[in-house]
């Protein structure tokens, strides 16, 4: 991509008779078009990087396994017209990277937990039979499967031991030391966080210094998005879906923050009607302030001549659940292990895992 974006138009590939790399990242620069053939149907999928750099399918996010078999077709292109060139004319799809699996084909709706970890979503649901299109609906169908075993959790390297310690830290020994890893992840001068396989997204440098200034207030943050109030389709961060249309979102914040803070903050909430709050703790204790009965909310949507309204990012109460059992595994997993067992530093990240809550704040006033 970085090739491509600063003008390089020819590319020499060794497949060594391996081909389905050198396949996939011709489809991801938009070189060509992966054609599926199901049966008497042919579904056309291709892929290719958006004008500000993002890619409209993940190829690599998905699983292994495809139904039927594909075919390679050169896509069609102006003699005169690079690679970059068709790369840079195009926008998102959706707001998120979609599947190139054929079996995901028509899927436009996902919960926005995963935005940061798109390839644990794609593994934990591998194996459904239906995907959400429209709408979300009741994530307890039969159709959807199970999402919450713990097995299927998708685990990315930081790197050897002494790369991660460089990131998270050789030896921290006060909480202050953990909040400024997370500002310096915001910040950019870390690359990865355990929850966030990739740097801050784009629509976020928005809030960057706000995000920054929370973290090291204890404010752990590992998702976020600011209100969108009807931006144009084709706005070079926040545009996705195609030109003639406007986009919409709401102020969402995902962030650890300890017992203390939580009681405070929700005592806050209460004060402000357009406000949600949940939060759970490792043990399972849930909060839950400026609730009513029911619950899945649209945050991003969007208006297109003659389309329905589209709906692709969604919070739903009983999936954020799921998504925390996932996201308190990461302090063990990719955190704590660091550690020597019952050093300071191991009992220092392990009471925040087994103290702190995980919290999302829905701000539903978006004008």
């Amino acid at each position: 991509e970085v090739l491509v974006n600063s003008g390089v138009d020819g590319f020499h590939f060794y497949t060594l008779n391996l081909e389905r790399s050198t396949t996939r990242i011709l489809a991801a620069l938009g070189a060509v078009d992966i054609i599926f053939d199901n049966t008497s149907a042919t579904s056309k999928k291709s892929k290719k990087i958006t004008q500000n750099g993002d890619e409209t399918n993940d190829l690599n996010a998905d699983s292994q396994h495809s139904n039927g078999s594909s075919s390679i077709t050169p896509a069609r292109r102006e003699r005169n017209e690079s690679i970059s060139e068709e790369a840079m004319s195009t926008r998102r799809v959706l707001p998120w990277k979609p599947s190139a699996m054929a079996n995901r084909s028509k899927e436009d709706v996902r919960p926005i937990n995963w935005s940061n970890r798109p390839k644990s979503y794609v593994m934990r649901t591998d194996e459904w039979d239906e995907f959400p299109n429209g709408r979300w609906g009741d994530s307890t169908s039969p159709a959807f499967g199970e999402l919450s075993d713990v097995s299927h959790f998708y685990s990315f390297t930081l790197g050897s031991e002494d790369d991660r310690r460089a990131m998270l830290g050789h030896r921290p020994l006060l909480e202050t030391d953990i909040y400024e890893v997370f500002a310096k992840y915001v910040e950019g001068t870390v690359p990865h966080i355990p929850w966030c396989e990739t740097p801050l997204q784009p629509e976020s440098f928005l809030i960057q210094p706000q995000l920054a200034k929370l973290n090291r207030f204890g404010f752990l943050t590992i998702n976020s998005q600011p209100p969108v109030d009807g931006l144009p389709s084709s706005h070079p961060v926040f545009g996705w879906g195609g030109k003639g249309g406007r986009v919409y979102q709401k102020a969402y914040f995902e962030f650890f923050l300890s017992p203390d803070k939580v009681e405070i903050l929700s005592q806050m909430v209460t004060h402000h009607p357009n406000l949600n709050l949940y939060a759970v703790n490792y043990a399972g204790r849930d909060l839950r302030v400026g609730v009513e009965e029911g619950g899945v909310t649209a945050l991003t949507w969007g208006v297109f001549p003659n389309r329905e309204i589209l709906q692709p990012t969604i919070f739903d109460p009983d999936i954020f659940l799921v998504w925390a059992d996932e996201a308190f595994s990461l302090w063990s997993s990719m955190w704590l292990n660091l550690y020597d067992f019952g050093s300071e530093s191991y009992e220092l990240v392990e009471n925040i895992r087994d103290t702190y809550y995980l919290v999302a704040i829905i701000d539903n006033e978006f004008t």
